[in-house]
């Protein structure tokens, strides 16, 4: 029986590590099953598994993809990146090596890792594979954040230390995609692209990218025009990011007819100009800006962060939702509002237009930062005058992150003046605690919405702590499952809520968690 066991270990040993006992095509169709890291691993069982080629459909060649999740970088870089290019150079060489090279097809083919411009000839061989095998989502970020402790523990870009710039006034350290071997049938096969740490130059006459329908741009060099030029050469786009790209002003004359989300953040622009008739979502994470879409009238969703407090800058965010961005969205069905609420807020009243959101139905409030309870009246004051401006409004979500509690010697609560609301149905706060403002505003909306059919006010605060993009909202729809454990502060601000709102004509609405 020993023998026989023996024997059959063997044969199995012989199958696994002999790649002529199967057909080349069986055996890259198994290759092609498995993951990236898996294949890469199988192929160094011997020189025939090597020779065989990856026909995999992602090739998406990371830092955890190749080495792990839990590399430490605490050793010399470059020769690092020397080993990641060579990896990728191993994998791709069978297959821009041989005659089966033009039939070999890439759904997506993603790098992302750090070696810089010095490194163009291997990056310029990839991009030109892409074209080859024909992938549909390209992906190429040469940021190269990686994680490494010195004396400081600073973190440190990978691409910096190895010589290629990554800082976006620091164009001529980066890497010039060549736009030329996607421009018009050569690329027709791409959908998507992602650019990171990339610098973009329209060659002359480029024709477009014919069939792309997704752009992302993050700290990504390029010109204004050569941005305006190359979003009308792609006439399918759809989808548009731009994140850390600086841009002194965005501005389209031209319809972009297809596009239907858009994504800036960050990018410092003092305008913002587009005619896009088809948009229906807009995410808006920067400093304070004008922004004029003309035609949107299918925008229905839209999600705005402000960064006021971030840059020191001297705006006013309650301002701006209450008098502008009505006459800039004034369709939204679904809005997001980030606002900071700190001792350098200073509130002025409002309403110094007309305008309206003329179909919002959804809101959510996300107040940041609030660490003195005595400007409350003012912001509170705010959140009114944002309400007056959505008169058709039916679920209000607000979510609140107080730096500290502080109960006041106040022991009558009274609700602010405001209007009747005779659409508002839902109301979910979270976060509440013992600033006087708080409770009023809750009062306010008790009292003057006749159609309510129920409030929730949570004490526990379930906002993500830290900077806020537009990512990071939170959202009663996005609960977790498991209630966190109530601390000290949230505790005083449940006693708070049922001192002040836990009366007999509310409690049939009303539920303090």
């Amino acid at each position: 029986m020993d023998k026989a066991a023996a024997s059959k270990s063997m044969v199995r040993s012989k199958v696994s590590m002999d790649p002529h006992i199967l057909p080349p095509d069986i055996l890259r169709d198994i290759l092609s099953r498995l993951s990236l890291k898996e294949a890469v691993r199988m192929r160094g069982l011997s020189r025939e598994w090597r020779r065989l080629g990856i026909c995999h459909p992602d090739l998406v060649f990371t830092e955890d993809a190749l080495f792990g999740m839990y590399t430490t970088w605490n050793t010399n870089l470059v020769p690092m990146a020397t080993k990641f290019i060579t990896i990728v150079d191993n994998v791709l060489r069978p297959l821009w090596s041989t005659s089966t090279t033009t039939t070999a097809t890439v759904d997506n083919f993603v790098v992302r890792f750090g070696p810089g411009r010095h490194h163009a000839h291997h990056i310029d061989r990839w991009v030109a594979f892409c074209v080859v095998s024909m992938a549909k989502h390209i992906g190429l970020d040469l940021t190269g954040w990686n994680d490494f402790q010195d004396d400081d523990k600073c973190v440190v870009p990978l691409c910096k230390l190895s010589g290629a710039g990554w800082n976006g006034s620091q164009d001529d350290d980066k890497y010039v995609f060549p736009l030329r071997k996607l421009s018009g049938p050569k690329g027709s096969h791409v959908n998507s692209l992602d650019m990171a740490s990339v610098s973009l130059k329209l060659p002359p006459s480029f024709s477009g990218i014919t069939n792309l329908k997704k752009l992302s741009l993050r700290m990504v060099s390029i010109a204004a025009s050569d941005l305006q030029s190359l979003l009308l050469s792609c006439a399918l786009l759809e989808s548009l990011s731009l994140e850390h790209c600086p841009l002194s002003s965005f501005s389209m004359c031209h319809e972009l007819c297809q596009l239907q989300y858009l994504r800036v953040h960050e990018c410092g622009a003092g305008m913002i100009q587009l005619q896009a008739p088809n948009l229906t979502a807009f995410e808006f994470d920067d400093t304070l800006t004008k922004i004029v879409l003309n035609e949107s009238v299918k925008l229905s969703k839209t999600a705005f962060v402000f960064k006021h407090s971030w840059y020191e800058c001297r705006c006013d965010e309650f301002d701006y939702i209450v008098n502008v961005l009505p006459t800039v969205v004034p369709y939204v069905h679904t809005l997001f509002l980030n606002l900071v609420v700190d001792n350098k807020f200073q509130a002025n009243r409002f309403s110094k237009t007309h305008a309206t959101f003329i179909n919002l139905r959804h809101l959510n409030l996300n107040i940041d930062n609030i660490v003195s309870p005595r400007n409350t009246t003012r912001w509170v004051t705010g959140l009114v005058d944002i309400l007056k401006v959505a008169p058709l409004l039916q679920e209000l979500e607000l979510h609140i992150d107080c730096d500290k509690s502080d109960i006041l010697a106040r022991t009558v609560v009274k609700a602010v003046p405001g209007p009747l609301h005779h659409h508002l149905r839902s109301v979910h706060i979270t976060g509440f605690c013992d600033f006087v403002g708080i409770a009023e505003l809750a009062l306010y909306i008790l009292e003057n919405s006749p159609m309510l059919e129920r409030m929730v006010v949570d004490p526990v605060v379930w906002m993500d702590y830290g900077y806020r993009y537009t990512g990071q909202f939170y959202s009663v729809g996005r609960a977790e499952l498991v209630r966190p454990r109530v601390s000290k502060d949230e505790m005083y601000g449940r006693i708070f809520a049922r001192n002040h709102l836990d009366r007999e004509e509310f409690r049939h609405i009303l539920t303090i968690l």
